[in-house]
């Protein structure tokens, strides 16, 4: 196994965000936002780490359709919303007892984003190894316990920029979760990327008591913190980011075109 990125490979410019709106199509949108901007002259050294949670809400991979995924009427009476995110992977469900993490990297010639992408992922299992779960690595996405699914992650490069998130269930709302990514459970034939049926759990459950969402982010923060050699502080926006965001939003984010179809480009 490859090791973990290391400290020489970190540059040390790093900073968090714990922005996280009560929109799943606006939290989308600054995912895509983020990765964009990274490529101006005064972010393009700066690593990000990005913290963030939704509301009831279906996430889409980039290139799946939402008919084979997605039960849209329970969607519907369920008040769950359906948002297409510009990264890959399968569908997965997010509410409140779901924890976000993103990481944003600038590439280099000794940084690919394969090893980036590994690397990140090691991490997480770290953050919850340390919390006392039993889980393991499932390549190239997943971190799986004895019960099931804890975690999925996507990832995208947009120019010299790799973007990488996931979701981690914590006391997800797994019954709401089945039952709106029902559709995924059958066998699809289509050019679209189907997701792949995993029996899912969540990290309450694993430990057999009531964890917070927050404490599972402090494990994250430390370990990001140690692992790349980091001081994690609170940053702020950019303009850039924050106009590309609205932008985003506005064309994009929260039009069926894109969120149902994927047919909106901006």
């Amino acid at each position: 196994m490859p090791p973990l990125v290391t400290r020489r490979d970190i540059v040390s410019n790093c900073r968090m965000l714990t922005v996280s709106y009560d929109s799943c199509f606006t939290n989308l949108a600054l995912e895509e936002a983020l990765a964009r901007a990274n490529s101006s002259e005064d972010l393009q050294h700066l690593t990000t780490v990005r913290f963030w949670r939704n509301p009831n809400s279906v996430i889409l991979g980039r290139f799946q359709e939402a008919a084979s995924e997605v039960d849209l009427g329970a969607c519907n009476v369920n008040q769950v919303k359906v948002v297409r995110r510009f990264t890959g992977g399968g569908a997965v469900f997010h509410d409140e007892g779901t924890i976000n993490f993103t990481i944003l990297r600038r590439l280099s010639e000794n940084l690919s984003a394969l090893r980036v992408y590994d690397g990140n992922l090691r991490l997480v299992a770290e953050a919850l190894g340390n919390l006392g779960l039993d889980c393991s690595i499932s390549a190239p996405n997943s971190i799986l316990t004895d019960g099931g699914k804890l975690c999925g992650a996507a990832g995208a490069l947009v120019k010299k920029s790799a973007l990488w998130h996931c979701s981690i269930m914590v006391t997800t709302d797994t019954r709401l979760l089945e039952l709106v990514l029902s559709p995924s459970k059958a066998r699809a034939t289509t050019r679209f990327v189907h997701s792949k049926w995993n029996p899912v759990t969540t990290v309450s459950k694993e430990l057999s008591k009531s964890v917070d969402v927050n404490e599972v982010e402090r494990s994250l923060r430390m370990v990001v913190q140690d692992e790349l050699s980091v001081d994690l502080r609170t940053g702020s926006l950019s303009v850039e980011e924050e106009e590309c965001s609205k932008t985003l939003l506005a064309r994009k984010y929260s039009t069926d075109e894109w969120n149902l179809y994927g047919n909106r480009r901006v």
